[in-house]
């Protein structure tokens, strides 16, 4: 079993992503005959989605898991469902900054996450806060969690997807953070890590097309 791993590069003023470092640091990690690959996303509205495309017609992953930081939060948080909308309060690292618009017109309203999300959220709270999140936002994260479903949905039926925010890493703090919340990377690795294996093990059969897991 293959599990596509992705993080995000830096944006905005921020010098390191903990998205990225947690991608790269669960490369290649093994459980059984389940292998984790990982790649960096631009932080961009289009290249991310394409590039994920390119990286899922290569690699043919039977789960891919996309990471995220959502400064400001306190847990690791798998996202239920992302909104076919974009509202960047910023511009992306392209200087793409839509103000209400789909992302794809002909897709529907919203989509869930085909992965167990509850099940994942059990496993990680035995090592960091953990809880769902009902909204991805209106940036690139959303953007790529809803692109992702859409494809799956239209090319890839069999692959399960989702999306997972985590905090600011205790690593990347720097003088101009402020008072933000903040989790070591080894501890976040280790409860995706721990997630992820879950997941991997769950029946995709039991999980409710676009509904998430109902456990």
């Amino acid at each position: 079993m293959k599990i596509l791993l992705t993080g995000f590069e830096p944006f905005g003023n921020e010098q390191q992503n903990p998205s990225e470092q947690l991608a790269k640091l669960l490369n290649g990690a093994r459980d059984g005959d389940a292998e984790i690959v990982s790649a960096i996303l631009p932080v961009e509205r289009y290249a991310a989605l394409e590039k994920l495309d390119e990286l899922m017609q290569q690699q043919a992953p039977d789960m891919v898991v996309a990471l995220g930081v959502a400064v400001g939060r306190a847990a690791i948080t798998p996202e239920k469902v992302a909104i076919n909308f974009d509202d960047f309060r910023i511009p992306d690292n392209a200087g793409h900054q839509p103000v209400g618009e789909t992302i794809f017109p002909d897709g529907p309203t919203a989509y869930f996450s085909t992965l167990p999300i509850n099940l994942m959220v059990k496993e990680m709270e035995t090592q960091v806060p953990s809880a769902i999140s009902f909204s991805a936002g209106t940036f690139v994260c959303n953007h790529l969690m809803y692109g992702v479903l859409h494809l799956c949905a239209c090319n890839y039926p069999k692959t399960r997807a989702g999306f997972v925010h985590v905090p600011q890493a205790t690593e990347c703090l720097s003088p101009t953070s402020g008072e933000v919340p903040h989790l070591p990377l080894s501890q976040m690795a280790e409860a995706l890590r721990r997630a992820i294996w879950r997941a991997a093990s769950h029946k995709a059969d039991d999980i409710k097309l676009n509904a998430g897991d109902t456990h």
